[in-house]
């Protein structure tokens, strides 16, 4: 009987996964200077915008489009929405944070090392590895 490959391939999925989400989970909203007209025809395409409106409630779209004067995504909740050109105040899109991001890596290292050095221990102190007189 052979040993399965997807044993195998687990820890390496588990070490990708958290960093895909160490680098990925550290991003913020930041103000964008062109017209949202530009904005939404790209490049880069945006795929989500938050935009303000004058009145200053806002509202996120995923996958925003302009037809016309007006932009058009869906909400959180799939919903179309539909925004008119002059009733944008702002719009901001999500860029990634590097330091953000290393810091969070750090600490899911930082993490691993501490429980790892804690079944170290619990497992020395338990035998006799730390035994010196041997």
């Amino acid at each position: 009987m052979q040993p399965s490959t997807s044993c195998l391939w687990r820890p390496s999925a588990r070490t990708v996964l958290i960093l895909y989400l160490s680098f990925t989970g550290c991003t913020s909203w930041r103000p964008d200077s062109l017209s949202p007209r530009a904005v939404v025809q790209g490049p880069p395409q945006p795929l989500s915008l938050r935009v303000t409106y004058t009145d200053s409630s806002w509202v996120i779209l995923n996958n925003p489009v302009l037809q016309g004067d007006t932009i058009v995504g869906r909400d959180h909740q799939n919903a179309q929405v539909r925004v008119p050109l002059d009733s944008v105040l702002l719009t901001n899109t999500r860029h990634g944070d590097a330091g953000k991001s290393v810091l969070a890596f750090l600490g899911v290292a930082a993490g691993l090392f501490a429980v790892a050095a804690g079944v170290v221990f619990i497992h020395c102190s338990q035998t006799e590895c730390f035994d010196m007189h041997r």
